[in-house]
């Protein structure tokens, strides 16, 4: 299943923070278990950001640099074995040359305590691969994040077949949603007449609405949420957030901590939101979101996943122990994003997910303005298109 291949593939490397340069690897061999894709497009991702800002040189502790990053990835199939052919597809459905394809993150021992009990919502302690994340460039065959033209499918990838009829800039956002999807999954887990976990007609706060927040406003809205606060520093992600899920929004560039807790019980009958959602990313805003949830409430932490070492003072009797609070930390997107897919495809029409890019950018725009992704005020979601 072979199509003609270049010899050398274009790429856009992070060599160190805020440095970037596009590079040429060597076309990727592969055998009966593995695959190439062609890039269609990959999202810009909080994480990448992070990185570019020097904010972590290292994740699980090991080495970023040199960073081929890229892991929100959609791409079309130009070679497969035959083994991977028949069982790289999470449903098992038969691949071939051609068909669109989003890329799941990681590839997990399969071995471990998690991977055997925990598979679907807790990282693997022996990862194999993260795409987009590690290990570095220079390790053959370099190409392993969707900042390039082409990119390596290794063996015990899981992928993901697009529908026919959703476009390329809806299904880029599968992987973000499927983060969203556990996310509210975990949060309405203990529902019951006590009126704890997040159930239908419940407020809910998100703190911070670039694209991951705006995805958590979105699911959250699917799940019947009452009441919807979103907060930002950005009024262009403020007026995002209003179109697709926001009742009420909230410039905390205007505000002080102390004013958006008040403002939000004002909205609350006194109380606080049932369900808040810390997507910023900020260490701060889990301590504003965990004075701002009412008492019994959910918390969920979606948003710090680089480890920049800063710390906050959290007293824990006053912030959790005396608030009964269920408070649930997100760090995986889960393995099985067909029912994501789905839910993208059947809601589309009510919520525009394509809306939320606002830069779409070749391999040389990437080098050039990478610097735009750390200013919210200039941009919603960049989508890389490298043959675009």
């Amino acid at each position: 299943m072979r199509q003609a291949r270049p010899d050398t593939v274009r790429a856009v490397t992070m060599t160190a923070p805020g440095a970037m340069e596009l590079r040429q690897y060597p076309y990727p061999p592969m055998d009966d278990d593995s695959a190439v894709l062609k890039v269609d497009m990959c999202g810009v991702c909080g994480t990448d950001k992070h990185i570019f800002k020097g904010d972590a040189t290292q994740i699980r502790g090991k080495s970023l640099f040199p960073y081929l990053g890229g892991h929100e990835v959609i791409g079309t199939i130009v070679e497969i074995g035959d083994q991977a052919a028949r069982t790289m597809e999470y449903g098992r459905r038969a691949l071939k040359v051609g068909d669109r394809v989003a890329v799941a993150v990681e590839i997990n021992c399969g071995a471990c305590w998690y991977c055997r009990n925990q598979y679907n919502n807790t990282t693997c302690e022996n990862q194999v691969q993260a795409y987009g994340i590690h290990p570095a460039a220079d390790v053959p065959p370099h190409l392993r994040g969707g900042f390039a033209e082409y990119m390596y499918i290794a063996p015990n990838t899981s992928l993901f077949k697009i529908p026919d009829a959703m476009p390329t800039e809806v299904a880029v956002f599968v992987e973000e949603m499927a983060v969203a999807y556990h996310s509210l999954a975990r949060a309405a887990g203990p529902f019951a007449a006590v009126r704890e976990g997040f159930g239908p007609g419940d407020s809910v706060a998100v703190l911070g609405n670039g694209p991951l927040g705006v995805l958590h406003g979105i699911m959250a809205a699917l799940h019947g949420a009452g009441l919807s606060i979103a907060t930002d520093l950005s009024e262009r992600r403020l007026a995002k957030a209003k179109e697709l899920h926001a009742d009420v929004t909230i410039n905390a560039a205007q505000t002080s901590r102390e004013d958006r807790v008040q403002q939000a019980r004002e909205l609350t009958e006194g109380v606080g939101p049932d369900l808040v959602i810390e997507s910023s990313g900020d260490p701060w805003v889990f301590l504003e979101a965990l004075e701002m949830v009412r008492k019994g409430g959910t918390v969920i932490e979606v948003g710090n996943w680089v480890d920049t070492e800063q710390t906050v003072p959290l007293n824990v009797m006053r912030h959790v122990a005396s608030k009964n609070l269920h408070i649930h930390s997100v760090f995986h997107c889960g393995t099985d994003w067909g029912p994501v897919l789905e839910m993208m495809e059947k809601h589309a029409a009510r919520y525009p997910f394509a809306s939320l890019i606002s830069h779409r950018m070749g391999l040389e725009e990437l080098v050039r303005d990478m610097g735009i992704v750390a200013d919210p005020e200039a941009c919603m979601k960049v989508e890389v298109v490298p043959h675009g």
